[in-house]
């Protein structure tokens, strides 16, 4: 009984001391967690000021995609308009806006000529 007792005093005493040492050990580094912090906010600010959307009016084969993109250029002035290729489509694009709202707004006007447009996010990252 007394073998048992001095064991379990003994398990006792190495578990604490085992556990204040890695106590000991943990270093906190508090200027380290700033500069991931600080990164961290960086990346998100340039996430968010490189995001944008754009209008898709079309997308299909180069021919119609050039019709397409004439004619809007010959309607909507003013308004940024690119053509663009990603395998297999070519792809009309127009405008940036910063504000989901105010893209929204010019797709009602666009889908009165152009039905099929949708608002992509996009990102210049």
């Amino acid at each position: 009984m007394r073998v048992k007792f001095l064991i379990s005093l003994i398990l006792i005493f190495f578990g604490h001391s085992v556990a204040n040492a890695q106590d000991e050990n943990v270093i906190y580094n508090d200027t380290l967690t700033q500069k991931l912090f600080q990164i961290k906010k960086d990346y998100s600010k340039r996430i968010f000021e490189s995001t944008y959307y754009t209008i898709q009016i079309y997308f299909g084969d180069l021919k119609s995609a050039d019709s397409i993109l004439i004619d809007f250029q010959e309607n909507y002035e003013g308004i940024k308009s690119e053509l663009i290729f990603e395998t297999p489509n070519y792809k009309v694009r127009i405008g940036e806006y910063k504000d989901i709202n105010i893209a929204s707004q010019k797709l009602e006007g666009i889908r009165r000529t152009y039905p099929g447009s949708f608002i992509i996010k996009l990102s210049e990252l």
